[in-house]
């Protein structure tokens, strides 16, 4: 069974734990809710699929992917999952089963990149993870077998967040991944926002940090230009207003978008990434996913 204060910070919000000092202010309690995220994976799986867990080289470092492929043989769209937790925690692991389920569900590939964590790594370096990690992908999708006429990217949580700010990073990058969509889930838009704000200072430096190009995607300059967003969150979580500001900001730039409300939950991350019981968050990403690559 989850820890309660765990289910407590995800469901009803960080504030309710506001009062726990302790709660990531040590590297005790930091390793601490590593283990509970981890924790979050079913001891056997659903879905059995086959899944390729392979190291690519970037610059200076070495990143981890893992690559799920759907049944036969015909190019699928590719679909990039960015994972959440904080920016402090979460693996290709921890969320293996929900990308197992959108692998299954949407028939698409699915490939999960993973980054380096705060605090022992600080901003831009995961901004720079996913987004080199993603390019690397686009470069050599013909190897790989993935397809980029259909390709998008998606996450949860902190991962909505690296996903939001690597498609405004490809808008202004000269031959960069062209995204067919965005899909964020639970998503934090704002580095500067009252949410999450125990997670955002073990990531960010200082106000210039958040305040940067691609520090807060909710404040970008521009947001003009992006692909189609598909936005799905919780009716009582804590970021719902900077997810539908950046909605409504989204239409008011004249991008195509598009939002679900989750009736009756708040940061529901347990349930997404457990998928022990399908939710209406799972339902409708996978309709949003359908419909972002125009599939029957």
């Amino acid at each position: 069974m989850k820890q309660l204060a765990f289910i407590l910070l995800f469901i009803f919000g960080i504030s309710i734990l506001k009062a726990q000092e302790a709660w990531l202010s040590t590297p005790e309690s930091i390793n601490q809710f590593r283990e509970q995220v981890e924790s979050i994976k079913p001891d056997k799986t659903q879905f059995e699929i086959t899944v390729v867990n392979k190291t690519i080289p970037l610059p200076g470092r070495k990143i981890d992917i893992r690559i799920y492929k759907p049944k036969g043989r015909s190019l699928k769209p590719t679909l990039i999952y960015v994972h959440g937790a904080c920016w402090v925690a979460g693996s290709l692991d921890s969320h293996d089963e929900i990308c197992r389920y959108l692998t299954v569900q949407s028939n698409v590939n699915v490939v999960a990149i993973d980054y380096r964590l705060a605090p022992e790594h600080k901003f831009p370096t995961a901004h720079n993870d996913v987004y080199d990690a993603t390019q690397w992908l686009w470069d050599n999708a013909t190897e790989l077998g993935l397809s980029t006429a259909q390709f998008a990217i998606a996450g949860e949580s902190t991962g909505a967040y690296f996903t939001a700010a690597t498609a405004l990073k490809a808008r202004d990058t000269k031959g960069s991944p062209k995204f067919s969509f965005q899909l964020l889930v639970y998503a934090a838009l704002d580095g500067g926002g009252a949410s999450w704000t125990e997670c955002k200072d073990l990531y960010f430096n200082d106000v210039k940090d958040v305040r940067s190009t691609y520090g807060s995607p909710l404040w970008s300059n521009k947001l003009s230009g992006l692909p189609p967003t598909y936005n799905i969150y919780g009716e009582y979580e804590i970021s719902r207003a900077e997810e539908e500001l950046f909605m409504r900001k989204l239409k008011d730039a004249n991008v195509n978008s598009q939002s679900f409300m989750n009736e009756g939950v708040g940061h529901d991350v347990v349930n997404w990434l457990s998928v022990e019981n399908v939710t209406p968050a799972h339902l409708k990403a996978i309709a949003y996913i359908k419909e972002g690559f125009k599939l029957d």
